[in-house]
């Protein structure tokens, strides 16, 4: 039976140039599919320094022959070709594929029954009529021996491994009898005593002392740590030296704690914001609890604010923990003139294995100018908030981000207004081929009031610049009062579409088109289109975009927007 791979046939010409200008042989492969092909290639390298003249049929049979039986290929038949200027045409006809006729894959031991290896003895290429290729002989010897380390099958050994082949059969018979032995268990639990508490450490593992080993459970525990800010370095080891009798395996926790002040000078530039800096002090682990603390200070030529947060965390470190919040704010852009001071305590918890909830109360108090209005405002608002962050396999892009929050104020509740407020806000991003993405995203905002009035600055919507109104100016959307000032909205909504493709490396081509209004009674759909230009750096990447604004002013159509940090 004809190998599926035969029916592909090439031609393969390559030249050898030795050393010191002697001609080499040139040959040509006329015959095989490409796989054989280049096998074969690679077996013939080794005649890279030596003349055609003196290269033998035999020698170069043998050759086709050792490049071919890796692929159960042992009928080949060759046809040599002399030509001039040493050229060499090797015409190979691969013949019939060996087929596997016997398959006896036996495991033994305490995982006979394991679904791991069920699985891989099922995904093998190597049942009765198969063809034969030596590598997935090889390759599952390899994976049995790796499996039974990773699950603790430590005395796991072959009993039986052989591949026979008979050629004047054209079959080959398979026989690996592998014995698992006992699996073995997770034992003591070694923690560092110095800088963190130990009970800390261990209330973060991934398994109990009595459990079946896994390697990868170890893997997870040491991503965990590693994902706490706690440590420099940490690292989780099996000591498999140190194994009693029980067939407990001890576990063993190496870090180096984190430095107890770290400091970051950020810094940046949009065309919405113009240039920006940041400074960021944190303090990853206050104390042997595991608190910690954070400073962040913020300028640009429109806003500047102050940011102060403390972090408790509770059983599950990474997703579970209490968070205390202060943050004072100045805005001085457009029409808005504001300064604010926000306090807030939250809870936050893991939903399910893919949200985070956060229940929150946060006192606000503001004092702004918004167009000719001003007014002081105090809301005493509960909420609770819903977000998923799914980044993609390099985990530098976001594949989906969704945020989305619900708030309330009630006068006879130390506000001075009641307010019901909602927001959502959703990124997806498709990987359609290596080449090409597709982006989306959208912004939902509500704010349900007797009035305006009853909104602070902050809480109204504005919308405009390159977050989700490209082609027009930052917050330059919303509706205005007699005067034309922007007042803000009770409600927003815009979404963008951006289709992207590679151009040459990291450089990407997009274009773009984004729809969406601020408003309080009746919707004036604003729309906007254009390309963008994409540098998509890991480190910091790099975005323009030429907007062309469909509804924006005559004159303030066309728009360019800067950015760093964002690739959507």
């Amino acid at each position: 039976m004809a190998s599926l791979v035969q029916k592909l046939v090439g031609i393969s010409i390559f030249v050898f140039i030795p050393f010191g200008g002697v001609l080499a042989a040139e040959f040509t492969i006329q015959g095989l599919s490409k796989p054989l092909e280049r096998n074969l290639e690679y077996y013939l390298m080794p005649l890279a320094n030596t003349s055609a003249n003196d290269i033998p049929v035999s020698q170069l049979s043998k050759l086709v022959r050792l490049a071919l039986n890796p692929y159960g290929y042992y009928h080949s038949e060759l046809n040599v070709q002399r030509g001039e200027n040493d050229l060499i045409t090797l015409d190979v006809d691969a013949g019939e594929v060996m087929l596997v006729a016997k398959s006896n894959i036996v495991v033994s031991g305490e995982a006979s029954n394991d679904e791991d290896f069920i699985e891989l003895i099922n995904q093998a290429q190597l049942k009765q009529g198969q063809p034969l290729l030596h590598s997935e002989y090889d390759t599952l010897k390899r994976n049995l021996i790796s499996l039974a380390q990773q699950k603790g099958y430590l005395d796991g050994r072959f009993i039986e491994s052989s591949l026979e082949v008979i050629p004047s059969m054209n079959q080959a018979n398979v026989n690996l009898r592998f014995s698992s032995g006992s699996r073995y268990q997770f034992g003591e639990l070694s923690v560092p005593t110095s800088g963190i508490e130990p009970a800390r450490i261990e209330a973060m593992r991934t398994f109990e002392r009595g459990d079946d080993f896994d390697t990868l459970k170890l893997s997870q525990y040491q991503a965990d740590l590693s994902s706490t800010d706690w440590f420099r370095s940490v690292i989780v080891k099996a000591d498999f030296e140190e194994i009693s009798d029980g067939q407990e395996v001890p576990i063993e926790v190496l870090a180096e704690p984190n430095s107890r002040n770290i400091v970051q000078v950020g810094g940046g530039y949009s065309t919405d914001l113009g240039l920006r800096a940041s400074l960021n002090w944190t303090k990853p682990w206050y104390n042997k609890r595991g608190h910690s603390f954070e400073a962040q200070a913020y300028a640009s030529k429109p806003e500047q604010s102050l940011l102060l947060g403390y972090k408790i965390p509770t059983q599950n470190v990474l997703t579970d923990y209490y968070g205390i919040q202060f943050e004072s704010k100045h805005v001085d852009y457009r029409d808005t003139s504001s300064f604010s001071n926000d306090l807030s305590f939250e809870k936050h918890w893991q939903l399910d294995s893919d949200w985070q909830s956060t229940l929150h109360v946060r006192y606000l108090q503001e004092s702004y100018q918004q167009a000719s209005e001003n007014n002081d405002s105090q809301l005493l608002l509960p909420g609770v908030t819903f977000s998923l962050l799914d980044r993609k396999n390099d985990q530098l892009e976001v594949k989906h981000r969704h945020v989305y929050s619900l708030e309330y104020s009630e006068p006879n509740f130390f506000s001075d207004s009641r307010l019901l407020r909602i927001e959502g806000n959703s990124m997806l991003s498709w990987d359609i081929s290596e080449k090409q993405k597709f982006h989306f995203r959208s912004n939902v905002g509500i704010n349900v009031a007797n009035a305006l009035s009853d909104i602070p600055s902050s809480l109204r919507f504005f919308a405009g610049g390159d977050g989700n109104l490209r082609g027009y100016g930052y917050e330059s959307i919303s509706p205005r009062d007699e005067n034309g000032d922007l007042t803000g909205a009770r409600y927003m909504f815009t979404a963008g579409l951006e289709y992207q493709y590679q151009v040459y490396h990291q450089l990407w081509l997009g274009a773009f088109y984004d729809v969406g209004d601020a408003f309080n009674d009746k919707v004036d759909w604003k729309s906007g289109t254009g390309l963008s230009l994409i540098w998509n750096s890991k480190y910091v990447p790099v975005k323009v975009d030429f907007a062309y604004g469909f509804d924006a002013p005559q004159g303030d159509q066309f728009r360019v927007h800067f950015s760093l940090g964002t690739q959507f």
